[in-house]
């Protein structure tokens, strides 16, 4: 049972970071669009860049731990 709310937990979390990364990269594309804040330089740009790079390596990071906790939770995998 234990695992079972792990992999729940770890699944909501997931789910509640992409949720609030996609809400702020949608803002900010707003403000930027309505002219609310300035362009961002390049270096803005490419730290953006490497920060999107980074969430999608840990989205993958966690997909995989949650496909090795379901094994574990069925008993397939020790």
């Amino acid at each position: 049972m234990e695992q079972i709310t792990l992999i729940v937990a770890i699944i909501f979390a997931s789910i509640s970071v992409t949720t609030l990364g996609c809400l702020w990269l949608s803002l900010s594309y707003f403000k930027k669009k309505k002219g609310l804040t300035k362009g961002a330089s390049q270096s803005d740009m490419a730290a953006l860049q490497q920060k999107v790079k980074d969430v999608q390596e840990e989205v993958v990071v966690l997909k995989e731990e949650v496909q090795r906790l379901i094994r574990i939770a069925k008993g397939k995998d020790a």
